[in-house]
């Protein structure tokens, strides 16, 4: 009889796979329910390959005998092996869709917007060039798949009795998590992470003439969707055992970040990108997008609360204390 020694819940299997992003190894996870499940599949390497496989075959398993598969975001390192599942049901949020079947219409639109974006925060051409490179760099790790459904909040999991989807957008705005009632746990994703703060990622609106996401403000409110969670298995590294702790923790760094960036901003007018580059002056380098994301997010965060304001000049936004 097979010992399946990767069990950390009833029924729920963590594999390991690798990625070649700074990040590290992506956590995927195996169900078995009424249906057997995957639950994301890491990025498209043929080293991801070979390990899901080989871990997949320490299960007693093979590819071809998963019958769903849910993926928690659209991000390549949760996505990448789709491809690996063609006999799988294949399920996710709806805002998943553009990503995985590639609209053309979408991806012009986001282009566009970010053009704006970057121009109206005051981020040179040189910084928008190295954050337009990396996004081509980590859209390479993804593959394309038609959806068979969509999950929304609280729907219950095909195939997976007692489990039910909560949405947590503000990691990634087609981010959700799956929680079983039974014992309190939940399938993260990349909302919940032990050893690092989940970067609440600027996003371009899904249709035309909205206005972007305020995805710290998101982030927020979807950690106290997830307060009366006992544990979560994430995206990334280990267990989170005491998630409302972690969440009380984070929410708290995230109103001490801000209140840093109030500091920085002073009595002048400055734009989210000089402010970037005054908190993270070597970061912004190696990763602009994510430094940029940071930022602006908390600058949502003081706009909120009436700590800042924005104004508008020439086409640029300046911030200025209120």
């Amino acid at each position: 009889m097979l010992v399946k020694t990767k069990e950390v819940a009833p029924s729920v299997h963590a594999l390991t796979i690798p990625t070649p992003f700074l990040v590290g190894p992506v956590n995927v996870y195996v169900i078995e329910g009424e249906a057997l499940t995957l639950v994301d599949t890491g990025p498209k390497t043929e080293e991801a390959r070979d390990v899901l496989t080989e871990e997949l075959k320490a299960l007693g398993y093979r590819p071809e005998d998963v019958e769903i598969l849910i993926l928690t975001h659209h991000h390549p390192d949760h996505i990448g092996l789709t491809d690996l599942f063609t006999g799988a049901k294949l399920y996710g949020h709806e805002k998943t869709r553009p990503w995985l079947e590639g609209s053309e219409t979408f991806h012009e639109r986001k282009a566009r917007f970010f053009s704006g974006l970057y121009q109206s925060h005051g981020v040179p051409e040189a910084v928008t060039a190295m954050i337009e490179g990396a996004n081509s760099y980590y859209a390479a790790y993804a593959s394309r798949s038609p959806l068979s459904g969509t999950l929304k909040e609280d729907d219950a999991v095909p195939g997976l009795a007692g489990w039910t989807v909560i949405e947590t957008p503000g990691h990634a705005q087609s981010q959700i998590s799956l929680y079983r009632e039974s014992d309190g746990i939940l399938i993260s994703g990349d909302h919940l992470i032990k050893h690092i703060s989940s970067n609440a990622i600027i996003e371009a609106p899904y249709e035309e003439g909205e206005e972007r996401p305020k995805t710290l403000l998101q982030y927020r409110e979807s950690l106290r969707k997830c307060l009366h969670v006992k544990r979560a298995f994430s995206g990334h590294g280990d267990p989170v055992d005491n998630p409302a702790e972690l969440i009380r923790e984070r929410m708290a760094k995230q109103l001490e970040k801000a209140a840093v960036i109030k500091a920085l901003l002073g009595n002048e007018k400055l734009t989210a990108f000089e402010l970037c580059v005054r908190l993270y002056p070597q970061m912004y380098k190696k990763q602009p997008g994510l430094t940029l994301s940071e930022t602006l997010g908390h600058l949502d965060l003081l706009e909120d609360g009436g700590k800042v304001s924005a104004v508008k000049s020439e086409g640029v936004y300046y911030y200025q204390s209120c």
